[in-house]
């Protein structure tokens, strides 16, 4: 036998080798089962975590259950109707009011928390036919802005949005329409501040009608008016007429501004020259009475003088060119003229 054929047969024994191999593939078998289990441990951490917590946006309210019965609801920090709201209804005396949103804990296939939006949601009217109190009709379209409130009570009563308008559009058109009936067509067109109070009036009312449903009402209004073509003549006689009404007293209340305005400037120019004519008067009777004062005490000093001065003054007065004068020659008055004899 050849001595290298049978050194061959001892370096290669295949048994060996497929047993290596066997052996070799056990342990990768093993390796990856070990892998395998350790990610499967590591899906289920990761989704018994995820089922541990929720978290509530900002713009989301919750209603939390536990194996079906509503114990807590999430709303903004604001929501101070939600309490109001819980506490009329004895199926969620119990309900946790909860204003904090955010990341929550809540126990696994046990608790259940359905979301909404905390936004404001608007309904739309169809057309709607009002009869104003002078007898004019019109075609109307209203809209609401409406948010959920009591999320737990929402869920219970209406589920969706859709619903909820549908609720809404039951109850508003009786209410609004019956307050917007007693307002006159001018009123009704013209007048804002009267139609603002009826629809603030009619929203306050149905907020107490939908407090039962979870929602509250924000803002109310008409968005839409067509006026039949029945009525568009009446209708613009009758605005023509409210705006000369309304000129006719901007006018009046111009011109008794006017007058006040001229009656006032009179008085006070009166006043003013009153004030002046008394102040010269004073002025002037001080300056007499000053200069009586300063002749006086010159005059005093010598009375001949002043007595030859107050006749020549006379005489000034008295005498001109084509003066004739009869008196006696003893007339005093003629003292001067005679030389004193």
């Amino acid at each position: 036998m050849d001595p290298n054929q049978n050194q061959n047969e001892t370096q290669f024994n295949p048994k060996a080798e497929f047993d290596k191999n066997v052996e070799r593939a056990k342990k990768e078998v093993k390796k990856n089962m070990r892998y395998g289990i350790l990610g499967f441990i590591v899906i289920l951490a990761i989704i018994f975590l995820s089922n541990c917590f929720y978290i509530v946006r900002e713009d989301e309210v919750a209603t939390v259950r536990q194996l079906g019965e509503i114990t807590r609801i999430v709303v903004d920090a604001t929501n101070t109707e939600a309490q109001l709201q819980n506490d009329l209804d004895p199926r969620f005396k119990d309900v946790i009011v909860d204003t904090q949103k955010g990341l929550k804990f809540k126990i696994p296939f046990i608790t259940t928390v359905e979301k909404d939006t905390s936004k404001l949601l608007t309904y739309f009217s169809n057309t709607a036919n009002i009869n104003t109190q002078d007898k004019i009709k019109y075609d109307i379209n209203m809209y609401a802005q409406w948010r959920i409130t009591h999320p737990g009570i929402f869920n219970t009563s209406l589920g969706t949005v859709t619903r909820a308008n549908s609720k809404i559009d039951e109850i508003t058109y009786a209410v609004v329409i019956d307050r917007i009936n007693r307002l006159n067509s001018l009123d009704f067109l013209a007048n804002k501040d009267a139609l603002y109070d009826i629809l603030e009036s009619a929203r306050q009312e149905l907020n107490v009608n939908l407090a039962n449903q979870g929602i509250m009402l924000i803002d109310i209004d008409v968005y839409r008016t067509i006026l039949p073509p029945s009525n568009i003549a009446s209708t613009y006689e009758k605005m023509v007429q409210e705006r000369a009404a309304i000129a006719q007293q901007i006018r009046s209340e111009g011109l008794e501004f006017y007058q006040n305005t001229v009656a006032d400037t009179d008085r006070n120019v009166a006043e003013i020259n009153a004030g002046a004519i008394q102040e010269t008067e004073t002025i002037k009777g001080l300056a007499d009475s000053e200069a009586l004062e300063i002749y006086a005490s010159g005059f005093s000093k010598d009375p001949e003088f002043y007595e030859f001065w107050r006749t020549l003054r006379s005489y000034e007065r008295v005498i001109d060119a084509d003066t004739v004068i009869y008196l006696d020659r003893n007339n005093s008055y003629l003292e001067f003229f005679s030389g004193g004899q």
